[in-house]
C-alpha cells in the first residue's frame, strides 16, 4: 500500500485530507512541522509521496521542500504543495522550488486523489528505471561466472587506491593469482569442471578477505586482489593464508571427458601468487604495480608453482607469525 506522509499544522484538515486519501486505499502518515517531515525521510520506512502545506509553524514548506529533496540523491520523492493562493503566480513558485504539483486549498472531491494517483505511477516508473540502472551498472563491473568484479572494476579501483594512497600515505598491496596448470583441468574433465573450479576458488578467496579488499577476476583463470591499507608484512601473511586457503578447500570432483559419466575423480586446485607493494623502490604507479606483481607471479611459477613471490623484500619483522611462512620468497 502506497504510503502518503502528511505535512500539515492544521489537526482538522490532516483529518480532512486522511478520510478523502483512504478512499484511495493509502497509508496515511502526518506530521505537523518541517522538521518531523525532513526526520521521516531517514527512517525505514520512507514515504512514496507528500503533500504539504506551503506555510507551516517552524519554517516555509518551500525551504523543507528544498531540504527533502536535496537528501534524496538519485530517488524521486513526489511533493505535492498545498497552497491557500489559487493565482497562477503562487504555483509556479510552488513548482520552480521544486514542487512535482500544487493544489489550491481547500482541498474537496477527487482532485487531490487523482493527482497523488498520477504521481505515484510517475514514481513507480521512475523507480523501476532507477534499479534497471542500478543493475545494469551491477552487471557492467561484475564477472558473470564468479560474481566477483570485473577487470574494468579493477582498473578502476586501483589507479583509485593509488592515488588515495600518493594523498593520505598508506601503503596498498596488490596480489596477482594464477590457478596452477589450469588447462589440463578443462582437457581431462571439461570446461564445466574448470568453471566450477573457477567458482570454488572465488568463493575461497573471498571468505579470506576482508570487505574492504577488492577481489576480481583477473580473466581466465587469474584474479586479481587489491589491498588496501596493506603494507609488505600485511602482504606477506594475507598471501600465505590465501594460498593456504585455495590448498585445502578448492577440492573438487568431476568425471573424466573421456570416461565413464558415473566414475568421479577428485583433483585440487593450487595457484601460484605474485605480489607488490606501492609505494616501493620502482612501484610508482598503478601500471608499474601491476607489473611488478605479475613479474612475481611469473617467478612464483617458474620455481615451481604452488607459492608466493613478493616484487621487493618486505619487512617481515613488523609481520605477525604464521604457519607456513617458509613457503614465501623474495627477490
Amino acid at each position: 500500500m502506497p504510503r502518503v506522509l502528511l505535512v500539515l499544522d492544521s489537526p482538522s484538515e490532516a483529518a480532512a485530507l486522511t478520510d478523502l486519501l483512504a478512499q484511495q486505499r493509502l497509508d496515511t502518515r502526518q506530521v505537523s512541522c518541517g522538521a518531523e517531515a525532513i526526520h521521516e525521510l531517514s527512517g525505514d520506512e520512507r514515504p512514496d509521496i507528500v503533500v504539504m502545506d506551503s506555510v507551516l509553524r517552524d519554517m516555509a514548506g518551500v525551504q523543507a521542500l528544498r531540504v527533502m529533496k536535496d537528501r534524496l540523491d538519485e530517488e524521486f520523492l513526489p511533493v505535492i504543495l498545498l497552497s491557500a493562493k489559487a493565482d497562477a503566480d503562487s504555483r509556479v513558485s510552488g513548482l520552480l522550488a521544486g514542487a512535482d504539483d500544487v493544489v489550491s486549498k481547500p482541498c474537496e472531491g477527487a482532485e487531490l486523489p487523482a493527482r497523488v494517483a498520477a504521481l505515484l505511477r510517475i514514481k513507480s516508473a521512475q523507480d523501476a528505471l532507477r534499479h534497471a540502472k542500478m543493475e545494469l551498472e551491477r552487471l557492467s563491473i561484475t564477472d558473470a561466472l564468479t560474481g566477483l568484479f570485473n577487470r574494468r572494476y579493477f582498473d578502476y579501483r586501483l589507479q583509485q587506491e593509488v592515488e588515495r594512497s600518493r594523498r593520505h600515505g598508506d601503503a596498498v598491496a596488490l596480489m596477482l593469482l594464477d590457478l596452477d596448470h589450469f588447462k589440463k583441468v578443462n582437457d581431462r574433465y571439461g570446461h564445466h569442471a574448470g568453471d566450477a573450479a573457477l567458482r570454488l576458488t572465488a568463493e575461497t578467496l573471498q571468505r579470506e578477505l576482508r570487505t574492504l579488499d577488492v577481489c576480481t577476476r583477473w580473466g581466465g583463470e587469474e584474479f586479481a586482489v587489491i589491498l588496501p591499507n596493506t603494507d609488505g608484512p600485511g602482504a606477506v601473511v594475507v598471501a600465505e593464508r590465501v594460498l593456504r586457503a585455495v590448498r585445502t578447500h578448492a577440492r573438487c570432483s568431476a568425471p573424466p571427458v573421456r570416461g565413464p559419466a558415473h566414475r568421479l575423480e577428485r583433483f585440487r586446485i593450487t595457484a601460484s601468487l605474485g605480489a607488490a607493494v606501492f609505494p616501493s623502490p620502482g612501484v610508482d604507479g598503478a601500471d608499474a604495480l601491476v607489473a611488478a606483481a605479475d613479474g612475481a607471479l611469473y617467478r612464483a611459477k617458474d620455481e615451481g608453482r604452488d607459492r608466493a613471490r613478493f616484487a621487493s623484500v618486505p619487512d617481515c619483522s613488523r609481520a605477525a607469525p604464521v604457519a607456513g611462512l617458509a613457503r614465501a620468497a623474495f627477490a
